[in-house]
């Protein structure tokens, strides 16, 4: 299983815990600040769903370029990987607008806090990814002239294509090691989630 796809999944289980949580806690009467807490996590929750199919979108996208690069189709590689960078950047901006309305709540709550903070390395994620696909477009550019026209077998391109994938490399362990980051967020809003709501 993808990391996009435990991403989706991840938010799923939250979004149905917090909807079993809003349907005990209405039953109460008053619209406490639990509850107010509560709907903002579950808005918070419906709109990062909606993003997450960009990020599906995306991934695809990414997959055919490496497909198309295995298969030596340059020309694919780099139509691919225009359009996973327009999703990149759709799904990027979606987490920058969530975020930007949970901060718009003013309040200190942890668990918002982590959520903020949540949203902020999914868009790092989709942003170094959004590069990463820069890098493997100008690769598969090199490695099309040195392949595909009439260069001498020294021409510098094969060596500016590999120097190109080694920066696309760099953008994919600084996105590994955010994703990182986010599962463990990821298990401490769990954690708060639990204890705020539910113990």
């Amino acid at each position: 299983m993808n990391e996009n796809t435990l991403t989706i999944l991840g938010f799923i289980f939250v979004v149905v815990g917090i909807v079993l949580i809003l349907i005990g806690g209405f039953g109460c009467g008053d619209l406490s600040e639990d509850n107010e807490i509560l709907i903002a996590l579950l808005k918070a929750d419906a709109k990062a769903s909606e993003v997450s199919v960009d990020a599906q979108q995306a991934e695809m996208y990414y997959n055919l370029a490496g497909l198309a690069y295995e298969n030596m189709n340059y020309k694919s590689v780099e139509s691919n990987c225009l359009i996973a960078r327009e999703y990149y950047f759709k799904e990027s901006n979606g987490y920058k607008e969530i975020k930007s309305e949970l901060k718009s709540l003013e309040t200190d709550e942890k668990i918002i806090e982590i959520y903020i903070e949540m949203m902020d390395y999914l868009s790092e994620i989709a942003d170094n990814m959004f590069e990463a696909c820069e890098y493997f477009e100008s690769a598969a550019r090199y490695y099309d002239k040195y392949y595909n026209t009439n260069v001498p077998y020294d021409d510098m391109s094969y060596k500016m294509g590999n120097g190109e994938l080694e920066r696309m490399n760099e953008k994919i362990k600084v996105r590994d090691n955010a994703v990182g980051e986010y599962n463990n967020l990821r298990a401490d809003y769990k954690f708060e989630l639990n204890k705020r709501f539910i113990e």
